[in-house]
């Protein structure tokens, strides 16, 4: 019986030595699997702030570029203001060198009375100049 008992024992313990070794086996590719999932974390990682970062640039130079286009649209508009007012005097010039009135000239050109008035007097002056 007690080779029996000890045959019994000695499979047992060659039972526990192969499950031993199955789990050390498991444990090693469990572990050999977290470092690769570390790796992949921290490329990932590394990733995302350069995302972050590039973001944070491109959101840089969009803000530059929005004041670039206030600024140009602001000078655009500064000097389509002038080109009308240059225009309407160049017009109103026009006009009262073919006898219009200082009314036509405010009517036609959208001129203030002083305006039109100062470019009546313009033309009146540059008439005096040419006869004396």
């Amino acid at each position: 019986m007690i080779p029996v008992v000890i045959f019994g024992l000695g499979i047992a313990l060659l039972l526990l030595a192969g499950i031993l070794a199955q789990t050390l086996q498991t444990l090693r590719g469990m572990q050999s699997t977290q470092a690769r999932i570390d790796a992949d974390i921290e490329v990932l990682r590394k990733e995302i702030t350069a995302v972050g970062q590039g973001a944070v640039g491109l959101g840089k130079r969009l803000q530059v570029l929005q004041r670039r286009q206030q600024s140009t649209e602001r000078r655009q508009e500064d000097l389509e203001f002038k080109d009308v007012g240059n225009i309407a005097i160049t017009h109103a010039n026009k006009l009262v060198q073919m006898g219009a009135a200082t009314d036509e000239l405010m009517s036609t050109c959208g001129l203030s009375q002083a305006e039109a008035n100062l470019v009546s007097l313009m033309h009146g002056k540059a008439k005096q100049g040419q006869r004396g």
